[in-house]
């Protein structure tokens, strides 16, 4: 029995491989999908703004990690529904009911990045606007 060891060329091209078909694949959801074009502009505007206003480096990586949330399980959301829609074309109560879910999981991250962000931003946006 062979055991890769990490280092070795066998093991750094399967590595590139899986790092390359992993961009392919986000490359494909911002090329074809409005809502991840959107949830990736917005992110980097409200990055970019947190950047401006030197808020604290936590809550920086809070709106980091919220911003990428929303996009990660909107990805996760469009291959379900791609799935869904592949396996079985016809319309289906329960698959539609496993498509709702996974829509609401995607809105329930949006709706706690919009929460964290204004709970964030508000004071320092606000000290900005008054000085």
């Amino acid at each position: 029995m062979k055991i890769a060891v990490y280092g070795s060329t066998k093991m750094k091209n399967k590595l590139h491989k899986s790092v390359g078909y992993a961009l392919n694949g986000i490359a494909h959801g911002i090329s074809t999908e409005r809502n991840i074009k959107y949830q990736i502009t917005i992110a980097f505007i409200i990055i970019s703004i947190s950047l401006l206003l030197k808020i604290p480096k936590i809550e920086l990586l809070l709106i980091i990690f919220v911003s990428f949330l929303v996009i990660i399980l909107e990805m996760i959301n469009t291959s379900i529904e791609r799935l869904i829609d592949k396996i079985h074309p016809e319309k289906d109560e329960q698959l539609g009911h496993v498509k709702d879910l996974i829509g609401g999981a995607v809105l329930l991250s949006v709706l706690l990045s919009i929460i964290i962000g204004i709970i964030i931003l508000f004071k320092p946006i606000l000290r900005l606007i008054l000085n």
